[in-house]
């Protein structure tokens, strides 16, 4: 259940273990949102509203730029990318493991169009000297014989 401070994008005082009161954090939606987003397309990906829980219990938002850095270079790892997702594990794991803590991001490569060696052979094939006339037909009619 949303309660109306929820709802105006205000949180209520709170008061964490240590006895510490947090007083009117502006809720972020727009940063959990933007964490959903990111998270890939996969049979686990669900429990939004869980997540969202989690995600302001965590106060994730300290953290928001480290967890779309890590979750965008996570994409790109042979991991979540094998089986096309079968490892990607669910977003609330993610969190309840807080699993960006502590992870070491590389630089993310930008991704290159095609393979290397595939641009090298169709750039030899543009300087290739084209097959002459009769050769073709010659072949044509060897591959119709058979």
């Amino acid at each position: 259940m949303v309660n109306r401070s929820e709802q105006l994008g205000w949180l209520e005082d709170t008061e964490d273990l240590a006895g510490r009161v947090s007083r009117g954090q502006p809720m972020s939606e727009e940063k959990f949102n933007k964490f959903w987003q990111t998270w890939p397309s996969s049979p686990r990906k669900g429990a939004k509203s869980e997540c969202q829980k989690k995600w302001l219990k965590l106060g994730c938002d300290a953290e928001f730029e480290q967890i779309i850095k890590h979750i965008q270079w996570l994409k790109t790892t042979d991991q979540w990318l094998r089986g096309n997702g079968a490892f990607i594990p669910a977003p609330l794991v993610y969190l309840n493991q807080k699993r960006w803590d502590g992870a070491e991001v590389p630089e993310i490569k930008p991704k290159q169009e095609k393979d290397e060696t595939l641009m090298k052979l169709e750039e030899s094939r543009k300087q290739a000297v084209p097959m002459p006339e009769d050769i073709r037909q010659r072949l044509a009619m060897l591959r119709g014989r058979q």
